[in-house]
């Protein structure tokens, strides 16, 4: 089963593993893009083990490194625990995320996050 979340998110909101911003902003940041994901995914069942991954879509086009994108992206996905769409983001029960470019964001000043969670059949 596969299941995607796709998240608009304002440049405000941003947090790159690049960023040296202040310790508030960065909490800030963190705090909104924790609540949207807990809003937006209140709609997904419950999963069991699941792959992320996670489709960046920038604001222009040009040279981008997905990964940096790990804050961002862990705190979505703290959200989606705070939703109830698994236990945990540890380990048992989230493989990945793999980060991966997307087109361009359409919306302008906005970033785009699209999440696939695919289901995992593991051995332990």
């Amino acid at each position: 089963m596969t299941t995607e979340l796709t998240f608009t998110i304002p440049k405000s909101w941003w947090i790159s593993a690049n960023d040296r911003a202040h310790w508030a902003v960065k909490a800030r940041a963190t705090r909104h893009l924790r609540e949207l994901a807990a809003v937006t995914a209140r709609q997904v069942e419950p999963v069991g083990v699941v792959h992320v991954a996670a489709f960046i879509g920038y604001l222009r086009n040009g040279k981008a490194d997905p990964s940096n994108a790990a804050p961002t992206i862990k705190a979505l996905l703290d959200g989606m625990t705070d939703a109830g769409v698994w236990p945990d983001d540890d380990s048992t029960h989230v493989i990945g995320p793999t980060y991966l470019r997307d087109p361009k964001s359409p919306t302008a000043g906005h970033y785009t996050v699209r999440l696939v969670l695919t289901s995992q059949e593991v051995p332990w």
